[in-house]
């Protein structure tokens, strides 16, 4: 079983999808804390109408697993791009973290194992929440593999490119 993790940043969404076709991928679950973007095509109904489309399913559970903190004196030390561990050890201590873990746990692992992405907008995978929530769901199911898709070009014009994280 795989779980990928991408970060849509600057992507059109014909590449997301395509990425995600690409690698198999199922389900695009929402990670954001807030489901929106500064390109409109990101803004969770555009976004959750486009995958539909494309044939895929759609989840937003930033409600549960985003990396805004909900404490104020917590939040304020949040910064887009930059992981801070004082955030990350907040989040995993809520409720609302391990309801969502255990949620995307039954995704994955729901008829045989479903190919899962967590999408946030943070391009680099290890400056983001969502490696924590990957390494978390990794420890809830056996043998999960993560995979980062990188939403820039390589040189030969390769758009979703692999790395595996674990």
């Amino acid at each position: 079983m795989r779980l990928f993790t991408v970060g849509h940043s600057t992507a059109t969404l014909d590449q997301l999808i395509e990425t995600l076709r690409a690698n198999d991928v199922q389900v695009l679950v929402d990670v954001r804390s807030k489901p929106r973007s500064r390109l409109p095509h990101f803004d969770q109904y555009p976004l959750q109408s486009a995958v539909e489309e494309a044939g895929l399913r759609y989840r937003f559970m930033g409600d549960r697993l985003g990396g805004v903190p909900r404490d104020p004196a917590v939040r304020q030390r949040w910064q887009q791009g930059r992981l801070d561990p004082v955030i990350i050890a907040h989040l995993r201590g809520s409720d609302e973290w391990a309801d969502g873990i255990d949620e995307l746990r039954r995704l994955i692992t729901s008829g045989g194992g479903t190919d899962v992405c967590i999408m946030c907008s943070e391009a680099d995978a290890n400056e983001c929440h969502r490696k924590a929530v990957a390494l978390d769901v990794a420890e809830a199911v056996s043998g999960l593999e993560i995979v980062h898709l990188s939403m820039s070009k390589t040189a030969a014009g390769e758009v979703g490119v692999q790395e595996v994280l674990l």
